[in-house]
């Protein structure tokens, strides 16, 4: 089983002619290496995590460059289907599912979106780059409103030995049990001005054999940002020295 970061929160899980896409998403900044359509050639199955922009903007072209299978909740589904997705490939799917796309397994698990802290909120509604991209920002804030969050899932991905678990926002449902210590779990580095410590926490819960980063970058300005992992990495390897930390490269194959 192999794991690719393409930017934001798309990942992509293969093994054998099984190729797995989720929260397809290409960048909308110039500076930011971006997606070509034709790198998710052969997606097979296409998950979604959560419905906001930056993890369903680009479903429709992967869609129809694959005629690729999408499992999302009735919220997701709903834009996707004004977008001209047809019906026959959209499966709506909820917490508690098992999916089976031979040979990999599915696990569907209720998730939780990242609650923004105060002091990024400030930080990011005072920059100088709302101020100068207001268009921009407007555009953003429209297309969101476009698509709604609505139900948040994280997966176990599972191919024999081996399980990925994966989150599209860092955090987790209090009441709900997860894996704990998978193969590999991929964390979202984005969305709080405490992020090290909080991140921190989220690995303690879960003790992954080994940790591959996403998120971080700066890919939907002015409302994004570029996230240092630095300080993070440093006390993960202090705090965990059992655990590899994976900060992906763009578009390379990793080793579940």
């Amino acid at each position: 089983m192999e794991i690719q970061w393409f930017g934001t929160a798309t990942i992509k899980i293969t093994e054998g002619n099984t190729a797995l896409l989720f929260d397809p998403f290409i960048s909308m900044n110039p500076q930011v290496q971006h997606t070509s359509i034709e790198d998710y050639s052969g997606t097979t199955d296409i998950f979604i995590t959560h419905g906001h922009f930056d993890h369903i903007l680009n479903v429709f072209d992967v869609w129809k460059l694959n005629k690729s299978t999408i499992y999302c909740s009735t919220q997701v589904a709903d834009v996707l289907l004004r977008q001209g997705i047809s019906a026959q490939d959209i499966r709506i799917i909820n917490h508690g599912q098992v999916v089976s796309i031979p040979p990999l397994i599915v696990k569907i698990y209720k998730g939780q979106h990242i609650r923004f802290d105060f002091p990024l909120i400030i930080k990011t509604l005072s920059s100088l780059r709302i101020l100068k991209n207001f268009d921009k920002f407007l555009q953003l804030l429209s297309l969101n409103k476009k698509m709604p969050m609505g139900s948040v899932f994280a997966y176990e991905i599972i191919n024999q030995n081996k399980n990925v678990l994966h989150f599209g926002s860092l955090n987790y449902s209090a009441h709900t049990e997860y894996p704990y210590k998978p193969s590999m779990l991929t964390l979202p580095f984005q969305g709080r001005d405490d992020i090290t410590t909080y991140a921190t926490e989220f690995v303690k819960k879960f003790r992954p054999h080994a940790l591959f980063l996403h998120h971080f970058d700066d890919t939907f300005p002015p409302l994004s940002s570029a996230v240092d992992t630095t300080k993070f990495i440093e006390e993960i390897t202090r705090l965990f020295p059992d655990i590899s930390v994976i900060l992906p490269q763009y578009g390379i194959s990793y080793k579940v």
